[in-house]
Parts: structure tokens; sequence; C-alpha cells
């Protein structure tokens, strides 16, 4: 009886954000703001970030320690989504309701855990809580992560990729994998 409320409750939060907040202007700026929170986008960021500052280049050798963190909190995000991915293999939204809103194409048909969600969480994680050793306006930065942190997973239930407890569970994997790296990391 639980559950099944709990799935009810999943799929009328989903209709509302996918079905009724859908707009044009939306419908157009919600997919690329999805792919900013994608393995893509953040393996070719931290990919450049880490050759600039590990050569210091454009005085960008401060900031080594804190590239290393995203990096290795990002790895280990994407071990433990893929995993989660392949242990629940629940279906995209659009594989099992009508009238989904579709604003994007998904080769992986695994909804749960929201990948782009963990690993957004994951990196502002991190950065949020390291902002305050590498940077003088911290408060700014701390700002950005926790507004970006809503942005990419209501965008992912807005395209119609995921389900409101899919991004959820993706965004306390993405917080659990940056806690856990900013704590235990000798970096």
């Amino acid at each position: 009886m639980i559950k099944l409320r709990l799935m009810n409750i999943n799929v009328e939060i989903f209709y509302l954000i996918n079905n009724g907040l859908s707009h044009p202007h939306l419908d157009f700026i919600m997919p690329h703001l999805s792919d900013l929170g994608g393995l893509t986008f953040y393996a070719i960021f931290l990919a450049i970030l880490l050759i600039l500052s590990r050569k210091d280049v454009f005085g960008l050798g401060k900031y080594w320690g804190l590239v290393k963190l995203l990096a290795l909190s990002l790895i280990l995000t994407v071990v433990v989504t893929a995993f989660a991915k392949i242990l629940f293999s629940q279906p995209r939204p659009f594989l099992v309701l009508e009238h989904v809103n579709v604003l994007t194409s998904s080769v992986d048909p695994n909804s749960f855990p929201s990948g782009h969600t963990a690993t957004t969480l994951s990196t502002m994680t991190v950065l949020f809580l390291s902002a305050k050793r590498y940077f003088t306006r911290y408060n700014l930065i701390r700002a950005f992560c926790v507004i970006y942190s809503i942005m990419i997973p209501f965008s992912r239930i807005y395209i119609g990729m995921h389900f409101p407890f899919d991004v959820l569970v993706g965004g306390v994997i993405g917080m659990v994998c940056g806690v856990v790296v900013c704590r235990y990391s000798k970096v």
C-alpha cells in the first residue's frame, strides 16, 4: 500500500513538472541545461582543468588539489551509479507512461538513479565543501553550487528522462560520494 502510494506520488510530481510546467522557452533551454550535468561535460571539463592546473597554466596550479578531489568524486559517483542502474534496472518515464514530453534522447533505458543528478551533486558537494579553502568569495561559489544542484535534477524531470525519486536518489548518491571523497582522500 505504501509502495503504491509512493509510486503514485512519484508519477504525479513527474507529470506536474514534465507536463504542467511545459513552456516553449523552457522546452528549448532545459535539454541544453541538462547536458551540463552529464558525464561527458564533467569528464571534458575536468580533463582540461587537470591539465591546466597541473601545469599551472593561467595560475590555476593553486586549484590542483580541488581538481583532483572533483575527479575522484566523479569517478566514485560514476561507479556507484552504474552499479545501481544495473542492480535496479528501472525504465525511463517515457518507456512506461503515456503523454510524456520527451525533449531529448537516451541510449541508456535505465532511469534509476539519475546519473546526471549524481554527478552534479557529487561535484557541487566537493566544490561547496572546499570553497572556503580555495576561493576568497566562497559564499558566491556556494550559492552557485546550491542553484546548480537544483537546476540539473529539475531539468532531468522536465525533459522526461527521470522520475522525481530517480533524481532524489541520484542526489543522495552524489552528495555521499562528494562527502566521502572530501572527508577521506589525502589530496
